[in-house]
């Protein structure tokens, strides 16, 4: 074996170990996608993910569509990039949306590292020539984006009766009615690990419908008052028990969660479902629009903790 075979299989060898690394960071297979792992002095700063869609016609990206999509590696200030691309069928398109990233990695002066495409349970690297070996790779498939997007969507299967969800209290009474539904929901989340009841589940779902108890739980949740994952997986597996009158603002809070774990892919998954059922919630538009931009979440965090929580709870609205 030849040094440049054996460099070949070392990097199909890293193609694997990072897709791998990426369905587990998702909790998702991501079929028909196209992925950017930026890096800096050797270190991942960031992944992203779109559907590949748009780059089998690379004629039809403008130069101001390549340079949003390459734009969170300026933020990040990446001094490298890995694409990995996951097709169910190969198809041979992908190569000119492969070169015409790399293009627009130009002016930031970003370095296109390697580039592989996977089809199926194959890997293939840019240099993989005609008389390649197949590189084949274990790859869990089980789980994919679009499972995962049905998972979120309304069930009305699965709906929690209507009798269960409690009335709001009268106007005069909302004040010790938030503080008492605040300190349930804080203590419930906490508890994140416990069966939770059908009861206490709608009893979450109200709370968090009224604005100002979200806040105060988006402020608990900024200061790792909870299990971060826990939380974002109770609140994830609730939204295919509620339908369009009652899940965005369940969704949305499950997608921070995600986002302040550092999985993006859920967080759209989430805000998805808080859109379809509520396109002008204005928290999920602004969570979606720092998803867009890949921005971290800490300048959501500094904002949050501008306040206390009584003031969140009091109604100054922090993230509304």
């Amino acid at each position: 074996m030849t040094l440049t075979m054996q460099s070949h299989d070392v990097s199909i060898d890293a193609a694997a170990e990072t897709l791998n690394e990426l369905i587990h960071s998702f909790g998702f297979y991501p079929a028909n996608s196209l992925m950017i792992r930026w890096l800096r002095s050797g270190q991942v700063i960031l992944t992203q993910r779109s559907d590949v869609d748009a780059f089998l016609e690379a004629e039809d990206l403008s130069g101001s569509d390549l340079e949003l999509f390459v734009e969170p590696g300026r933020i990040y200030l990446a001094d490298q990039a890995v694409i990995v691309v996951c097709l169910d069928t190969l198809d041979s398109r992908i190569h000119a949306g492969i070169d015409a990233v790399e293009g627009a990695l130009a002016q930031p002066k970003i370095d296109l590292a390697q580039a592989f495409v996977v089809v199926g349970q194959r890997i293939y690297a840019r240099d993989c020539s005609g008389d390649c070996d197949p590189h084949l790779t274990l790859v869990d498939r089980q789980v994919n984006r679009s499972d995962r997007a049905v998972a979120c969507a309304s069930n009305c299967a699965e709906f929690i009766d209507l009798l269960e969800f409690p009335e709001l209290p009268v106007s005069e009474e909302l004040t010790p009615w938030r503080a008492a539904e605040s300190q349930f929901v804080h203590d419930l989340l906490r508890q994140a690990c416990e069966p939770v009841t059908v009861s206490e589940m709608a009893r979450l779902v109200v709370a968090l419908g009224d604005i100002r108890i979200r806040d105060s739980i988006l402020w608990d949740m900024a200061n790792e008052v909870f299990d971060r994952n826990l939380v974002a997986e109770l609140l994830t597996g609730l939204l295919p028990k509620l339908d369009s009158n009652r899940g965005a603002p369940v969704a949305t809070t499950a997608a921070i969660c995600w986002w302040l774990q550092g999985n993006g892919a859920m967080a759209n998954l989430c805000i998805d479902r808080a859109f379809a059922d509520a396109p002008s919630y204005s928290l999920a538009t602004m969570i979606r629009a720092a998803l867009d931009y890949a921005l971290s979440p800490d300048f959501w965090l500094e904002s949050v903790n501008v306040l206390t929580r009584d003031e969140c709870l009091a109604g100054l609205d922090v993230a509304h």
